[in-house]
């Protein structure tokens, strides 16, 4: 059983500094290192299904230089789509998954966390849909909002769901001021701008914090220390080791 006083070992894009980011292959390998959560990215396609992919631009994953997003192209386009091969020519089969493949396939009760990567609330609507016909069997972490509108508007059409605030550009202090503000469930920090003195008056509001993110022994023990509740990895089994 897992010590609760240790960090929760959240896999980032699934274990993606060894397998390509945000596929079905990498989600289950962080399961088999030993990752108590999932976290990945949300975005909508142009016929406003959810499929799971990072960046604002598709160049990166499928090798083009057209800057065309994944709003650019249909469902039905995607699923033909290689988004393995930029990591290694092995994984040349791998596809951007849907969310709904990611509730279906992934094992009865792994936590989630689900990173809306807009404020449209097309996606918030439908994200909110999914979770309530097919997210039964799931742990959910929390949703994760970039801003606080959104976070706001989450919590007006749904209160069964835990939202996390990601800090993204704004400075401890100022996120340190929206905890006391308003009623935020768990914040994730960009922990290496943070001072002392913003740990110690963070640790004062009990909030639950995760950390991102932390790749080797050094930083793992550093946040160890400031006994966060989870700690983002792009290498779970690391995680897993040093935890041992």
């Amino acid at each position: 059983m897992k010590d609760i006083s240790l960090p929760w070992i959240i896999a980032h894009r699934g274990s993606s500094g060894r397998y390509p980011e945000n596929t079905l292959f990498s989600f289950k390998k962080s399961l088999e290192e030993g990752s108590d959560i999932i976290e990945l990215d949300l975005q909508l396609t142009k016929d406003n299904e959810i499929v799971v992919f990072h960046d604002r631009t598709v160049d990166r994953i499928f090798q083009t230089n057209t800057g065309r997003r994944i709003k650019d192209f249909s469902l039905k386009k995607l699923r033909t789509m290689d988004a393995g091969s930029w990591f290694h020519e092995s994984y040349k089969n791998e596809r951007i998954p849907t969310l709904f493949q990611v509730l279906e396939e992934i094992p009865r009760q792994t936590s989630l966390i689900l990173e809306i990567k807009s404020s449209d609330f097309v996606l918030i609507e439908k994200l909110l849909e999914a979770l309530d016909n097919n997210g039964k069997n799931l742990g959910l972490g929390y949703i994760s909002v970039r801003d606080l509108d959104t976070y706001v508007e989450i919590s007006k059409l749904s209160d069964k769901y835990p939202i996390g605030l990601m800090q993204k550009n704004r400075t401890p202090n100022e996120v340190l001021e929206e905890i006391g503000k308003y009623q935020i469930q768990i914040v994730q920090i960009r922990w290496k701008n943070w001072s002392e003195e913003n740990w110690v008056e963070l640790k004062q509001t009990s909030m639950k914090t995760t950390a991102f993110f932390a790749d080797n022994d050094k930083d793992f023990e550093f946040l160890v220390k400031k006994e966060v509740n989870g700690i983002l990895t792009n290498f779970p089994a690391k995680l897993k080791k040093y935890l041992n």
